[in-house]
């Protein structure tokens, strides 16, 4: 399975979110999927793309262009494949279009963004892939409250607030993932 990761190109302030992606990595590894994310070597996402690497999963990241140009490092250098892209709609795109899966971690502007994009296209019916969000030590808590909140007044319907299924641990989405596995053999 290609299993795409949406999160962080930074550390956080908390040590768990650093665990939950390494586990992620290990566990896209040692289950024998394959990763696909963002690209870069800082954060958790090069938390999670080490650690899935060192698990043995191929790992596929695309990136785009313009962070060539950064005076720091940001593309990650030991990648199975790397794709470097024109713009980040094309990267979210192109990641979206490999993905059999998707994973959230926490993250920012551009994890949320990746994931309600993901969303959106569930929702349009564009794609039909399952779309999971790791609520590590209750991250997304106000998130999950504001999506409540927006089900409770009219604008999301119910069947489309089904669309993110949200886990509590990581013990619990490989389960899940496990569980897609079978009904799709």
């Amino acid at each position: 399975m290609n299993i795409c990761v949406y999160c962080a190109s930074a550390m956080g302030r908390d040590e768990i979110h650093v665990q939950t992606a390494r586990q992620t990595g290990h566990w896209i590894g040692q289950a024998g999927h394959r990763l696909v994310y963002g690209g870069a070597c800082c954060g958790t996402m090069g938390v999670v793309a080490d650690a899935a690497m060192e698990a043995g999963a191929e790992v596929h990241g695309i990136i785009p262009r313009f962070f060539e140009n950064y005076s720091f490092e940001v593309v990650h250098p030991g990648l199975s494949q790397l794709s470097v892209v024109d713009s980040m709609a094309e990267r979210k795109e192109r990641m979206v279009k490999e993905a059999d899966l998707f994973v959230c971690l926490p993250g920012s502007y551009g994890t949320l963004d990746e994931l309600f994009e993901t969303l959106a296209l569930c929702q349009l019916k564009q794609i039909e892939k399952p779309v999971f969000l790791l609520n590590t030590q209750g991250f997304y808590d106000p998130l999950l409250l504001q999506l409540d909140k927006m089900q409770e007044n009219g604008f999301l319907k119910e069947e489309n607030r089904k669309l993110l299924q949200v886990v509590g641990s990581m013990e619990e989405l490989a389960r899940r993932v496990e569980e897609i596995k079978e009904q799709t053999r």
